[in-house]
């Protein structure tokens, strides 16, 4: 017995192989909007951040999940930044590859991890004339 199906956008019936989506069009408007994309890069950040520890590597920082930021321990190792885009749009094999390079930091000490020599203590009026 055959199983007709339904297209899950315009309900036009499939056909062949057509399991949920009558063309690409159909399924760029469920899969491929924005809406679509921005909550699986929440759900795939989210996910990450409970895999990274849960809270930011060096001072612990952990209530609010767009002030993390998934640092690369070696950049030359670094195929791509994991940001909201990426992890949204790749597939989750690379995104978990390119995930066990990193450590969850948030914002502040991914700027000092980055920018050591920019320290308050340590920089002297005289060094910005």
């Amino acid at each position: 017995m055959k199983i007709i199906r339904d297209c899950k956008v315009c309900k036009s019936t499939l056909t062949g192989k057509q399991t949920l989506y009558c063309s690409p069009r159909c399924k760029n408007a469920v899969h491929q909007c924005y809406p679509a994309q921005k909550k699986r890069g929440l759900e795939r950040k989210l996910r990450l951040f409970s895999l990274g520890g849960g809270k930011c590597a060096h001072c612990g920082y952990k209530k609010n999940l767009s002030a993390l930021a998934f640092h690369h321990i070696q950049s030359k190792y670094k195929d791509f930044k994991l940001d909201m885009r990426s992890l949204s749009n790749r597939k989750m094999d690379s995104v978990m590859k390119e995930f066990d390079k990193c450590i969850l930091l948030c914002h502040n000490c991914h700027s000092e991890v980055h920018n050591p020599e920019l320290e308050v203590a340590s920089l002297s009026s005289s060094r910005l004339l």
